[in-house]
């Protein structure tokens, strides 16, 4: 009766086994084989802005560890949403990634997507860019101190460019938040267009950054109010932080890598692994840096956590200026 009973629980049990272990030498040889072609990485906006130029950095060194290349498509439009939208729903095998940033928060809050990063599985973070806020160049003001001092008096009509649902729509709320003003807010589509405005003086403030902005800031065709990190920047060290100038904003666009859900872990672990090393790389870290951005590298579970702190100030804003779900309500 014993016999019979523990050949029983062998036929019940033998399929049961069979399945984990194929689950798990699967799933390991998954890890083992991919990629066997190339990798595209979605770029949701256009060629040779900011984002593009350092995905294409990202990439290229990317390829260099994960054994085929990652090849950057441009997918604009939308306010960038367009590209999301398809890295999203991508198949989930590790062949389509997305390029994403702190816009995937401010999209859906103000209702320009109806997705957010709980549709993605965010692989890693891997640079950060500081913001700087930059004036037209026959601006009165030649610091924030002074710009705030003149926006107490004529609340709601200094003007500040910026992409509608963008995390450059969220720049001006929070310095109107800090410093208790309020602004005028125009929107463009994109980056490029933006510049083109404050450069030509049809907007009074935009943001910028060390490496697109010093240029400009040296030609005297911007002035720079100041920019928003901690500390100043080695690319612009004669350049206040919006701290010392009494005005407590930290601005950073954080640029990461996502996969669509159910995205196998193997892959998520060798995507991760990749990442890691090519941020480590000598080589990386010098291009990086040249273009005025910083290394932030953050695994999956860090950047789970940022985004989720990222999602709370970003929430905070919209309930308090009324933008939240701005867009739906048009």
């Amino acid at each position: 009766m014993k016999k019979f009973y523990c050949k029983r629980l062998t036929y019940l049990f033998f399929p049961l086994i069979l399945l984990w272990g194929t689950f798990f030498w699967g799933g390991y040889a998954l890890a083992g084989e991919y990629p066997e072609k190339p990798v595209k990485l979605i770029v949701p906006w256009k060629a040779g802005g900011d984002t593009d130029v350092l995905m294409r950095v990202i990439a290229h060194y990317a390829s260099k560890y994960l054994g085929h290349p990652m090849v950057v498509v441009n997918v604009g439009g939308v306010g960038g949403t367009l590209g999301a939208r398809q890295g999203k729903d991508a198949k989930p095998d590790g062949y389509t990634l997305t390029a994403t940033h702190e816009s995937v928060i401010t999209s859906q809050l103000v209702g320009v997507a109806d997705f957010n990063y709980s549709q993605f599985i965010p692989i890693a973070n891997m640079v950060a860019t500081p913001g700087i806020v930059a004036a037209r160049p026959t601006a009165p003001w030649n610091n924030i101190k002074e710009m705030i001092e003149d926006a107490k008096k004529r609340p709601g009509q200094i003007t500040f460019g910026a992409t509608l649902g963008s995390t450059s729509h969220f720049v001006p709320l929070e310095i109107a938040y800090k410093a208790g003003i309020e602004f005028k807010i125009v929107g463009y589509e994109g980056t490029a267009d933006r510049q083109t405005a404050l450069l030509g003086g049809f907007i009074d403030l935009g943001e910028s950054n060390p490496a697109s902005g010093k240029k400009y800031f040296e030609a005297k065709k911007l002035k720079a109010l100041g920019i928003a990190q901690a500390k100043r920047h080695p690319m612009v060290p004669e350049m206040p932080t919006l701290r010392e100038l009494g005005l407590d904003v930290i601005i950073e666009v954080n640029r990461g890598i996502c996969a669509p859900l159910n995205t196998p872990q193997p892959i998520v672990n060798k995507l991760v692994s990749v990442l890691k090393k090519a941020s480590e790389d000598p080589e990386f870290v010098k291009k990086i840096e040249d273009l005025g951005t910083a290394v932030n590298f953050l695994p999956t579970d860090q950047y789970k956590a940022h985004i989720k702190k990222e999602t709370q100030r970003y929430s905070l804003l919209a309930k308090k200026f009324g933008v939240e779900g701005l867009k739906k309500k048009k």
